[in-house]
């Protein structure tokens, strides 16, 4: 009778994971996905990763983040990128997708960092996730309010969020706020404290 033969290097092959996707690398690759804040050549890197439904996201960006802002990024110590993203919905859909839309819309004309905590300030409000509250904030920012408009109206970056989504899966996101300081991955909303000694501990290396 024939059999199977199972050669166990084989199995081992079969049923290991795939490696992760470095967002690091993505980023510098396909640097139109990722917005950056601070000088390419800094010597630290932090990716963030949010979504604008969020309530941690939300006060990590309106508490932490701005602190973190004065003391790294502004200092040409500390390279920030952002992954603009949306959490998946139980039904499968992506319910914050028009704002990570209108994120990007608003780097077409520089002013993705203001408008990336405005979306945040509008989490507790009626014009949250809304084309009404996207284009107050593009008024309030002295935005070309039809140029706005029309990136919005095209859905121009649905793709690239999607793609960006499906990058951020693989490098082993399931919770936001996540962030790759260094590469090494960081879940949730840690005090200030916690992100003050990770890139001390970095800099000082």
């Amino acid at each position: 009778l024939g059999g199977i033969i199972i050669f166990p290097g084989l199995i081992a092959l079969v049923f290991r994971e795939p490696p992760r996707v470095s967002l690091v690398a993505y980023c510098n690759n396909t640097p139109g996905h990722c917005l950056v804040n601070g000088s390419e050549d800094d010597d630290v890197a932090v990716v963030e990763v949010s979504d604008y439904g969020c309530s941690h996201c939300r006060d990590f960006n309106l508490e932490t983040g701005p602190i973190l802002e004065t003391q790294y990024i502004d200092t040409n110590q500390v390279k920030w990128v952002v992954v603009p993203f949306a959490l998946q919905s139980q039904t499968g859909g992506f319910p914050t997708m028009p704002s990570a839309v209108a994120a990007m819309c608003a780097n077409e004309q520089g002013a993705f960092a203001d408008f990336h905590e405005r979306l945040f300030e509008l989490q507790s409000s009626e014009l949250f996730n809304t084309e009404a509250g996207f284009m107050q904030v593009a008024e309030t920012l002295d935005m070309d309010t039809d140029v706005f408009a029309s990136c919005l109206e095209n859905n121009s970056y649905a793709d690239r969020i999607l793609e960006n989504i499906t990058m951020a899966q693989q490098a082993g996101i399931n919770s936001t706020p996540s962030f790759f300081i260094d590469g090494d991955l960081m879940a949730g909303n840690q005090p200030i404290a916690v992100f003050q000694q990770r890139l001390d501990s970095l800099l000082d290396s």
